[in-house]
């Protein structure tokens, strides 16, 4: 009896095994493929040709490939051509470096005004032996570009989004130091160069005294003198790329000492105020025989972090000229 309970249940679990359960439910279509009806054996996309007086275009064509060269543009010093963003940022509505002594003009690049734009006269002036015409190589950019340059500036310097380009607030800069020996009848330093671009002399046991010139502009595009610039500091290096172990020293803000000369020996057309006064003795400062390296650091109202200047990225020739040696 007890085997027959057992056939009768292994028969009816293996008939229950092989019955089919049927979904009712209906199956959806599949949503349409967008790729489905793509022939990829056709041609391939041509590029887009960019307009070769827009920002974009003058990058691409221009100064990327004559002016973004190892020891130029390319990071070395501004203005910057390694990317689009960097040229933009250092040519329109950017405070000049190296300027004219005399009608010195405001902006790398002035939007509307070739006349004012310094970028235009490197381009097109040749005015040794100071202001060369670049590219440096020697190689002059080729008319068409000129004009490709001079439409761009004149329709506004717009930037890569045909957008107008926007009045940004300027770091304060930094454009002559004078120095002198306060116990030797104020004897001038500063002018003991072999050239405009050399490091002076400067006595390793004797006080001297240094003024600096700075200035800047506010977005009101009004001129702040040294004198409300704040933080003021000037750290001095033997070595011109690492101030990280610098001697630092306070600069204390004087009445203005007035002179003509921006550099200690090239003429403005205006007087000089150098307010930013130091004075230091390099031998009590540990220093030995060598040059010395200066960076100064000022902040004004519109920024949080004080500017440095000069900075790594300062062309080596202004680095030289803020620099000083001593025997």
């Amino acid at each position: 009896m007890k085997i027959n309970c057992w056939i009768l249940l292994v028969f009816i679990i293996c008939g229950c095994g092989n019955e089919t359960i049927e979904n009712d439910l209906p199956i959806p279509d599949p949503e349409f493929n967008p790729y489905t009806d793509i022939d990829y054996t056709g041609d391939e996309v041509a590029d887009t040709p960019i307009e070769p007086a827009i920002f974009l275009g003058l990058h691409n064509n221009i100064f990327s490939n004559s002016c973004n060269q190892p020891a130029c543009h390319d990071g070395s010093f501004e203005p910057d051509f390694r990317t689009v963003q960097s040229a933009y940022a250092s040519l329109v509505n950017h405070p000049i470096t190296k300027n004219y002594p005399t009608n010195p003009l405001q902006f790398r690049v002035k939007p509307g005004s070739t006349e004012e734009s310094m970028l235009w006269h490197r381009l097109t002036i040749h005015n040794p032996p100071n202001f060369e015409r670049m590219p440096s190589s020697g190689n002059p950019i080729p008319q068409e570009d000129l004009d490709n340059i001079e439409a761009w500036i004149m329709d506004g310097a717009k930037d890569i989004f045909d957008q107008e380009p926007v009045q940004s607030s300027f770091q304060p800069w930094w454009r002559g130091v004078i120095a002198w020996l306060p116990d030797s009848g104020n004897y001038r330093l500063d002018t003991i160069r072999e050239n405009v671009v050399s490091p002076f002399y400067v006595p390793l046991d004797q006080d001297v005294t240094m003024r600096f010139y700075f200035q800047d502009i506010n977005e009101e595009l009004d001129t702040i003198f040294g004198n409300n610039l704040t933080y003021n500091k000037l750290k001095l290096s033997t070595n011109a790329f690492d101030f990280s172990d610098a001697v630092e020293l306070d600069l204390s803000i004087e009445d203005p000492l007035t002179t003509n000369y921006y550099y200690s020996s090239i003429p403005s057309a205006d007087p000089i105020l150098y307010y930013h006064e130091v004075t230091f003795n390099l031998a009590s400062l540990g220093f030995e025989t060598g040059v010395v390296w200066m960076r100064t650091y000022v902040q004004d109202a519109d920024h949080e972090e004080p500017t440095e200047l000069p900075t790594s990225k300062t062309e080596f020739i202004y680095l030289a000229h803020f620099a000083f040696f001593t025997d």
